[in-house]
């Protein structure tokens, strides 16, 4: 179980709290919805959980990850113990391809890696999710379009084979068609490793594939209120105005 409890955030040298006083409880093979508007503090909860150093804080703040305290470890310790987070807009990165990418933060010196065998675990996940080849031989999302962006996270968390799965507007420049790719895939990673998914989204539209256990809503920075699948459907038929 991934524990929140009492999160409040600031930003480095800043005293305004983002976050405040957020207790949330993440538990395996479920998955998690979390809504707000724009600037409630959804990506700040989610960078924060990942370890982002932008942000401080509270002390009665905690972050406990299998019965283990984490919120004073590095984002790469976090990694390493389960946790991935999609970013919202992922970054380009001249000269370093996906496969180049993986195979760096998969290999130390005690765990070798047999390269054969990852390029075809790489194609075959590629190929299920409808990756073009040509865009594995290329510079990580250099050039690419918004859809191929989003796949190409599912792709680097399929790898990663993370626990806990953030992701951060993973519907946001996606097509119809994409959409259900990313879906399908998604459903089918968390039934079958009994992995925890928590989705942040505005919209409805990639809940209509994955049904929330819970939906979890922010805003000001503040948890206003819980519920299941149903009170997706309410937000978007008559927004968050109305939702406390």
């Amino acid at each position: 179980m991934l524990e929140i409890k009492n999160l409040s955030v600031t930003v480095t040298e800043k005293k305004e709290n983002i976050l405040k006083n957020i207790s949330l409880n993440f538990e395996k093979g479920k998955i998690y919805t979390i809504m707000g508007p724009n600037g409630s503090g959804k990506s700040t909860l989610v960078r924060s959980i990942m370890g982002d150093p932008i942000f401080s804080f509270s002390d009665s703040s905690s972050i406990i990850l299998d019965n283990k305290s984490i919120e004073n470890y590095s984002a790469d310790k976090r990694a390493k113990l389960g946790i991935f987070l999609s970013m919202q807009a992922p970054i380009e990165i001249p000269g370093v391809t996906v496969f180049q990418l993986l195979r760096k933060a998969l290999g130390s010196d005690d765990k070798k890696i047999n390269i054969i065998e990852f390029k075809k675990q790489v194609d075959a996940i590629a190929q299920e999710l409808e990756i073009p080849t040509e865009l594995l031989n290329r510079s990580l999302n250099e050039g690419f379009s918004g859809g191929e962006r989003k796949k190409m996270e599912i792709l680097q968390m399929a790898i990663l084979d993370p626990s806990y799965v953030f992701l951060d507007e993973i519907d946001t420049g996606v097509d119809v068609d994409a959409l259900k790719i990313i879906s399908n895939f998604l459903k089918k990673f968390i039934k079958a490793k009994d992995k925890t998914l928590i989705i942040i989204t505005h919209y409805n539209r990639i809940l209509k594939y994955l049904t929330p256990d819970e939906v979890i809503v922010i805003k000001k920075g503040k948890l206003i209120t819980r519920g299941d699948s149903s009170l997706s459907a309410k937000i978007c038929k008559t927004g968050f105005k109305d939702i406390s």
